[in-house]
């Protein structure tokens, strides 16, 4: 969006747009707790016409809503209810992400925005998908939707937020529209990397940089099997982006079941992507974590099975460098709707590949000439009854073969259940031919990089009931493979630390859940520390005493833990920072070094390069600019943010208004408790990390506490848009109870629903 800005062809209409939004479309969001909670509850007092029979909602203190219904069919129909009324804006605006729409509501500053999602062609397989969804996924999806358009059609008013974006409420949400969302959350993360990465390839420094990058991917740790490659020709690839998962068997649990910790680490707007449901009709009962638009609880646990998951970064799309001779075989006109301005249109051609991606203004970053994309994701996949039906599972087989209709967007899932088994299982049709092309990309349209003959998610291994009693994932490769790992992959630091803990744990004692609640919230880095401490030690070996030094003393003392409190985080960072100008400025692109700086593995570069005797000339001078206006009771959480606000707290003018807070933060990007960040000695915030906990001990159906960074309600002035962040930042749970008897003993408020059909003359 910065480069976007600097763009002088566009500042009219910023200008323009902006004036008119200030002007006429805009009126001041509610101010925090303006809105009572009963009034939000009172919401939900209509005659509903798509209900069935009469149902129940109990809601708790933090608006967490218990759903029970007496007809089978209502389950989807009163959760499209529940997600329309606590995230209606939220729902829209992924909805728009999703078709590329962006510029309807934020105008021409988008537009490149959505033509760059228009070539990408994340919906493309979206009709025939809901052409070929089985009878009762389809009738699940119907009645969520039904639900969803039901709530909206009863709004007299809208949000603040659902007014200023311009959406309206004639548009009606379509079954199309929850797979096209699930098409957007199962984006294929080498895009983002060959965006980041191909730009760097013709500047200085980048075989280097590239050849250190791809060695420490290498140096991996899978969640199980052998640390040699298995004979398997498939690539399950780690990465930068994170989401902690775990589980403890009976075996080694205190209760005498399973045990399931789920962590997911994403964006942090507010209000938080999840949402927290429960629902219960008369034959299950399921609960966790929902994101509103998809009719499913995403990670949760039923009476019998719980299940969590990290994103596996798996490779699941092929970009092409086209030949200078290439033909396109159609084009497609995508018309692109603009706020307050001009509509466009954007031309994309279509090869014998794929779309050509290149096309699109934002990815001729690329480099010069024509890029096709072939994804998995442009052919149909059954995703949504993957996740129904494993939310309905009994038992580990009903669970593993939910899976085997999930094609895109990989997942590393694990299981647990009451009689004590755990597990762990790839979801992904992988494919050795986008193993292959994932380094060397763009590559030619050869034969050897086709996306086809794929391995399918039911021959692909899995874990049950290990020896070691326990299993994790941290976004890692589950098990080593024949091809490289590639790109940014992730650091080993999460992984092994939570492998290390349990360890630790389970060989002297159960493990409870304070246990795991405890190390959802761990803050030690040991890369950090490692480097740290290489630090001072070529320091002292070049002759400096690091007593006599006060960041070099602080970092010297340091354990390694990013706490708030902590000055000898603050003083590494320092440390690390000036380390990266004074070693790369010379050998590396200064784009290359920004690309270092937010990467996983900047600790292992720089100690590398620390501990090689040439640089003991370098170390004195990066000390010495280091403590130049060094302040020794700066702490971690001065530095280290967290801003609390709403997505539109990005826009010019008006953004003041939608953000709520700036807290101080605890972890980094290498941490159990992720915040992620670009390495700096100034003021910054976290761009991307922990949003949710969820814990299921799987002994009692109500043994489960769950706690989101923010709170379950997305009105703006709801006293329940973050009311769940002093328990956040305390490591507090929320009871999640499954029963009946469980959930009436947290009500505070409820509703009683009617069907239009049976309410009284």
């Amino acid at each position: 969006m910065t480069r976007l800005l600097a763009h002088p062809a566009l500042h009219l209409a910023l200008f323009v747009v902006i004036a008119l939004t200030l002007s006429s479309c805009v009126s001041p969001p509610p101010r925090p707790s303006s809105i009572m909670a009963e009034t939000r509850v009172d919401r939900m007092r209509e005659l509903w016409p798509g209900l069935q029979a009469p149902a129940t909602i109990r809601y708790d203190q933090h608006l967490i809503p218990f759903i029970e219904v007496t007809d089978e069919s209502d389950a989807p129909y009163t959760l499209g209810l529940v997600h329309a009324h606590l995230r209606l804006t939220q729902m829209d605006l992924f909805r728009r992400v999703s078709r590329g729409r962006l510029a309807e509501s934020a105008g021409p500053i988008a537009a490149p925005i959505d033509e760059a999602i228009r070539a990408f062609d994340l919906d493309r397989a979206v009709p025939e998908m809901a052409r070929q969804l089985p009878p009762d996924t389809r009738a699940w999806i119907e009645r969520y939707v039904e639900g969803v358009n039901d709530y909206r059609r009863t709004l007299a008013t809208t949000p603040a937020d659902f007014d200023t974006l311009g959406f309206s409420l004639d548009e009606e949400w379509t079954v199309e529209d929850v797979l096209a969302f699930g098409r957007l959350a199962c984006v294929d993360v080498n895009w983002g990397r060959w965006l980041a990465l191909i730009p760097l390839r013709d500047q200085k420094g980048y075989d280097d940089f590239a050849a250190r990058l791809w060695a420490f991917a290498d140096d991996g740790v899978p969640s199980y099997g052998p640390e040699t490659p298995t004979d398997l020709d498939v690539l399950m690839q780690s990465g930068r982006t994170g989401s902690n998962a775990f589980v403890v068997d009976g075996r080694n649990s205190a209760t005498g079941s399973a045990i399931v910790a789920s962590d997911p680490h994403l964006g942090l707007p507010q209000p938080n992507i999840w949402c927290v449901v429960a629902y219960r009709t008369p034959t299950k009962s399921v609960a966790g974590l929902t994101m509103p638009g998809l009719p499913f609880v995403v990670v949760g646990r039923n009476e019998h099975i719980a299940w969590t998951g990290t994103n596996m970064q798996a490779s699941s799309s092929v970009l092409y460098r086209l030949p200078p001779d290439w033909q396109p075989v159609s084009t497609r006109t995508e018309p692109i709707g603009v706020r307050l301005w001009f509509d466009q249109t954007a031309e994309i051609r279509e090869s014998a590949f794929g779309p050509v991606v290149s096309d699109a203004q934002l990815l001729k970053r690329l480099g010069d000439g024509d890029f096709a994309l072939a994804w998995r994701g442009h052919r149909p996949s059954d995703e949504a009854s993957a996740f129904l039906r494993a939310s309905h599972a009994t038992n580990w087989d009903e669970f593993r073969a939910a899976f085997t209709t999930f094609a895109t967007g990989g997942q590393n899932i694990l299981f647990g259940d009451t009689e004590g088994n755990i597990g762990q299982l790839m979801a992904i049709e992988a494919f050795p031919s986008a193993a292959r092309a994932s380094r060397e990309s763009p590559v030619a349209p050869i034969a050897r990089y086709r996306l086809d003959n794929p391995v399918a998610q039911a021959d692909l291994p899995v874990a049950f009931n290990p020896e070691v009693g326990f299993l994790a994932s941290s976004n890692n490769v589950p098990l080593r493979f024949t091809e490289p790992l590639v790109a940014q992959g992730n650091a080993n630091d999460r992984l092994v630390r939570i492998q290390s803990v349990l360890a630790d744990i389970t060989s002297e004692r159960l493990v409870t859940t304070d246990d795991l609640r405890e190390l959802q919230r761990d803050v030690f880095s040991a890369a950090s520390l490692e480097t740290a401490q290489t630090i001072v030690t070529a320091a002292s070996r070049a002759g400096i005493d690091p007593q006599s030094s006060p960041i070099l003393l602080n970092t010297l003392r340091w354990d390694g833990h990013y706490t708030e409190d902590s000055v000898g985080a603050a003083s590494y960072q320092r440390l690390l920072d000036t380390a990266i100008e004074h070693l790369y400025t010379d050998r590396y692109s200064s784009a290359i070094i920004r690309t270092m700086r937010s990467g996983a593995y900047v600790h292992d570069f720089v100690r590398e390069d620390i501990e090689r005797a040439a640089s003991l000339d370098a170390i004195g001078t990066i000390v010495d600019l280091a403590s130049i206006d060094y302040d020794p009771s700066q702490t971690w959480g001065d530095l280290h943010r967290l801003n609390i606000a709403h997505p539109l707290a990005n826009v010019p003018v008006i953004g003041s208004r939608y953000t709520f807070d700036n807290l101080p933060s605890p972890g980094t990007t290498t941490t159990i408790h992720k915040a992620a960040h670009s390495v700096t000695a100034d003021r910054h915030q976290v761009t991307f990390g922990a949003n949710a906990r969820l814990i299921c001990d799987m002994s009692s159906p109500d043994a489960n506490t769950v706690v989101l960074l923010g709170g379950q309600d997305g009105q703006i002035g709801s006293p329940h848009l973050l009311d769940q962040i002093a328990l956040w930042r305390r490591g507090d749970m929320i009871p999640l109870p499954l029963t009946r008897d469980g959930q009436i003993a947290r009500t505070v408020r409820s509703v009683e629903l009617v069907p239009a059909s049976k309410a009284a003359p």
